[in-house]
């Protein structure tokens, strides 16, 4: 009898349960950046872009995990604005980029060279292995996603390329 009043409570309890998970689910839904547990989420509309120091003027970037300057996963995104050129330079470590907005020309080598350059669409999706040189150039605004195993660089080919010099 006791197993009987307990088996007709499930039904009430899974109910409320789900009821409370799609609750929970829709107030976390108005949260633009979330951090629950193991999981991490951002939201484009609320990422705060910041100038990258180690680029020329003009790149934007937002790390969203880990950090790319310590040992570690990392994965940022880089803004780039139409017209943009990224000049020969190389990564320690091995990147894995995939394009989120744009059209975004790439090509490999010491020297930049636009006719070698590789078109790459929203979705196309590269490696680069480490220390490979390599170069860029933005023909509409660019959005990257870049990932990698820290800790990473920026080593130009061409030392008078280096905004900090």
């Amino acid at each position: 009898m006791r197993l009987l009043k307990a088996l007709a409570l499930v039904p009430a309890a899974l109910m409320l349960m789900f009821g409370m998970q799609s609750a929970l689910a829709e107030d976390q839904s108005r949260s633009k950046v979330m951090m629950k547990s193991n999981m991490v989420t951002a939201d484009p509309e609320t990422m705060k872009w910041q100038r990258n120091g180690f680029t020329p003027w003009g790149m934007r970037i937002i790390v969203i995990h880990g950090d790319p300057s310590k040992p570690g996963p990392y994965t940022f995104r880089v803004k780039m604005p139409s017209g943009y050129k990224l000049p020969p330079h190389r990564h320690q470590d091995q990147r894995t980029v995939t394009v989120l907005k744009g059209t975004y020309w790439i090509g490999d080598g010491e020297q930049y060279d636009a006719r070698s350059m590789r078109t790459m669409e929203v979705g196309s999706f590269y490696i680069t292995p480490p220390d490979t040189p390599h170069y860029a150039w933005a023909r509409t605004e660019v959005i990257l996603q870049e990932s990698g195993f820290g800790p990473t660089d920026m080593r130009w080919v061409n030392p008078e390329d280096d905004p900090n010099q």
